[in-house]
C-alpha cells in the first residue's frame, strides 16, 4: 500500500508532505517532500505536486532519451485528492485534507495514496562507516517524528551470495565472524505507542570486517557483566574527535598510534563496547564531541534505558556528559557553570578570588573555558539524592595553581547546590560524587584538597608558574571526600607521560566502596607503546566503582 504522510501541529499555518514515487518504467525511485500552507487551495498544491514531479521526470527522460535514444512520454493523467470516490473541490483550502485525512486518498497519475496524519516517521538514518566484528552496529543519525525507539521493530541483516540474509534483532547489532565481508542492512518499522508508520531500510557502504581482538576493557568486563544492586559509576574521558585527528596528535603525541585508529569512526565503535560492558549506573565523560553525544552516545545509550545531559565547553566543540539509569533514578534537575564566568555567583570563592593580586593569574583563569555540570538524581529505591558532577580541568603543565582555583570552584558549586537540594528534601540523605579529568597528580594541591579538605598558602602549586604566582591564600573546606578508586598507578598513559590524572570522589558521610574494577596493567597499556591503540580508544583509562549507601 502506498502511503502519503502529512505531518501538522494543532494551531500551525504550515504543514508538510511526503511520499515516495515510484515509476518503474523510467526506473524512478524518490521521495517527495512539501511544506506549505494550511489555507492555500487544493487546486494550488496540486500544481505544485505536479511541477515539482514533471520536472524531475523530464529530467530523468532527457537522459534516457540522450543514453538509448528513446522516446517516452509522461503520463499526463490528472494530480487528485479523492473522498468516497469524488474528487476534492479543488477550491476548498488544504485545511479540509487534514481535517479529514483518514478518508482522502491521494492519486498521482495511476498510483494511489493513502494518507495518513502524524504517524511515526524516519527523517534521518545512517550507518556507522567502521564496521568490526564483536563491536556494535547501530543507526546512527538516527532521527525522526512521533517516534518511540524501545517499540520500534529493527531487524538485521547481511548480503551473502547476493541474498539478504536475516541476522538479528533489535536496535544495534554484533557481528560475529560470519558476517566478515558481507554488507549489512537495517530495516526499521517506526512505532509509538499508538501507531506505525512506513518502514524503512538502510544498507551499509562498507562491508564487516576483523576487529582488533582482545581489548584491554574486555578483561575489566569480566568484573561487571552483571548490575549489581549497588551503584556502579564510571568516569571517562574519551579524547576528542577535534583533537585526535589532527597533525599534532598524529605526528606528535601519539605517532605510535596508527591513523585510522585515531580516527573517531574506529574509536567510538571500542567506546560503545566499553561503556556498554561496565554496566554502570552513573556515567561521567569529558571530551564528548558534540556529533557523537548526539549521534552515537546519546542514540545508542537511550536504548539501553540511561538518559543524559550534555554541556558544551563554552564556544569549543566538545563538552561534558552526565549519562543515568533511569530505573535505578529520577532525575530532579541539572545545572552547569562556565567557571570563568559565574565567579560572582558564589560568595565564598568571590572572598578568595578578591584576595588574588596576581594580574597575570586572573587573566589566566578567565580566559578558560572550563565547565562543571551537575545533576541532582533521586535513588528509586530509598530516600537517597546524589549531586554528581563532572568536570575537565585545564590541561597546561604549568598551571597547577589554576586547576587548584577551578577545582574549589567546583567544590563550592556542587556544596552550595547541595544544601539547597537538602532544604527541598528534608527527609532525604543528600551525597556529592565529583568526577572528571582533574589533570592533577596525587601530590597535587587539587588532590590534597579534595581528601585532606586544605591548602595552605605555602603550597607549592602556587607558584607552579613563577609568573602568576599566588601570594596569601589558603582554601579550605568541610565536606568528607576520599578516591573511590584510591590512586591507581596510571589514568593516563602516553609515550610522553604516564601518571594518575582521573578521580571518582565521594562522600564518605552516605557511601562506601563496595568494589573498585581492576585496571590494566602496566603490560597490557605497554604493547603498543602508548594509549591510544588499537585496542584501547583513549589516551586515559576509565575508573569503574561500585558504590553502596550507609544509610
Amino acid at each position: 500500500m502506498n502511503e502519503a504522510i502529512l505531518f501538522h501541529e494543532e494551531g500551525s499555518k504550515q504543514f508538510k508532505m511526503t511520499f515516495r514515487y515510484i515509476n518503474p518504467v523510467l526506473n524512478v525511485d524518490r521521495q517527495f517532500n512539501f511544506q506549505r500552507q494550511v489555507d492555500e487551495s487544493i487546486n494550488y498544491f496540486i500544481q505544485r505536486i505536479y511541477k515539482n514531479i514533471h520536472t524531475y521526470l523530464i529530467k530523468t527522460i532527457y537522459k534516457k532519451r540522450k543514453k538509448h535514444n528513446e522516446i517516452i512520454q509522461i503520463n499526463d493523467n490528472e494530480i487528485k485528492f479523492i473522498k468516497n470516490h469524488s474528487i476534492l473541490n479543488g477550491d476548498l483550502t488544504c485545511k479540509s485534507i487534514l481535517e479529514n485525512s483518514a478518508d482522502i486518498k491521494l492519486v498521482i497519475f495511476d498510483t494511489e495514496y493513502v494518507l495518513k496524519q502524524n504517524v511515526p516517521y524516519i527523517l534521518k538514518i545512517e550507518l556507522p562507516m567502521s564496521i568490526l566484528v564483536g563491536f556494535p552496529i547501530y543507526p546512527s543519525k538516527f532521527e525522526g517524528i512521533n517516534i518511540n525507539k524501545v517499540n520500534s521493530i529493527f531487524t538485521w541483516y547481511k548480503k551473502e551470495n547476493e541474498k539478504w540474509i536475516h541476522v538479528g534483532e533489535g536496535f544495534f547489532y554484533f557481528p560475529t565472524i560470519s558476517d566478515v565481508g558481507c554488507q549489512l542492512k537495517i530495516s526499521c518499522i517506526p512505532k509509538n505507542n499508538m501507531e506505525y508508520g512506513p518502514p524503512v531500510e538502510i544498507i551499509s557502504n562498507n562491508i564487516v570486517q576483523i576487529g582488533p581482538g582482545l581489548c584491554p576493557f574486555d578483561i575489566r568486563h569480566v568484573f561487571t557483566k552483571n548490575k549489581l544492586c549497588n551503584k556502579k559509576v564510571t568516569s571517562y574521558n574519551i579524547l576528542a574527535n577535534i583533537y585526535s585527528e589532527t597533525s599534532v596528535s598524529k605526528d606528535t603525541l601519539y605517532p605510535y598510534c596508527p591513523h585510522y585508529a585515531l580516527s573517531m569512526d574506529y574509536r567510538k565503535l571500542l567506546i560503545l563496547k566499553e561503556l556498554i560492558g561496565y554496566n554502570s549506573d552513573i556515567i561521567c565523560l569529558q571530551e564528548v564531541d558534540a556529533k557523537i553525544y548526539k549521534n552515537d552516545l546519546q542514540v545508542l545509550l537511550t536504548t539501553l534505558n540511561y538518559n543524559s545531559v550534555y554541556n558544551l565547553k563554552n564556544d569549543l566543540r566538545e563538552g561534558l556528559a552526565i549519562f543515568y539509569n533511569e530505573e535505578k533514578f529520577d532525575k530532579l534537575s541539572h545545572n552547569y557553570s562556565v567557571i570563568s564566568q559565574d565567579i560572582n555567583n558564589l560568595n565564598e570563592f568571590n572572598t578568595v578570588w578578591s584576595q588574588i593580586q596576581n594580574v597575570n593569574t586572573k587573566e589566566t583563569f578567565l580566559n578558560r573555558n572550563t565547565i562543571i555540570q551537575l545533576i541532582v538524581l533521586r535513588s528509586k529505591e530509598n530516600n537517597e539524592i546524589l549531586i554528581v558532577g563532572n568536570t575537565h580541568l585545564y590541561f597546561r603543565l604549568k598551571a597547577d595553581h589554576i586547576r587548584l582555583l577551578q577545582a574549589y570552584y567546583g567544590l563550592l558549586y556542587l556544596h552550595t547546590f547541595s544544601k539547597k537540594i537538602k532544604k527541598e528534601n528534608p527527609e532525604c540523605n543528600v551525597s556529592i560524587l565529583y568526577c572528571g579529568d582533574f589533570n592533577s597528580t596525587p601530590q597535587s594541591a587539587v588532590y590534597q584538597l579534595m581528601t585532606q579538605n586544605y591548602v595552605n598558602d605555602d603550597h607549592s602549586d602556587w607558584i607552579s608558574d613563577p609568573q602568576e604566582h599566588v601570594q596569601n591564600i589558603s582554601i579550605k573546606h568541610d565536606l568528607n571526600l576520599a578516591s573511590a578508586c584510591g590512586i591507581p598507578e596510571y589514568t593516563n598513559y602516553t609515550a610522553t607521560f604516564s601518571g594518575c590524572l582521573d578521580y571518582i570522589f565521594y562522600q564518605t558521610d552516605y557511601l562506601a566502596v563496595e568494589q573498585v574494577i581492576p585496571m590494566p596493567s602496566k603490560q597490557e597499556l605497554s604493547i603498543y607503546e602508548g594509549l591510544p591503540s588499537i585496542v584501547s580508544p583513549s589516551d586515559h583509562i576509565a575508573l569503574c566503582v561500585d558504590l553502596k549507601w550507609l544509610k
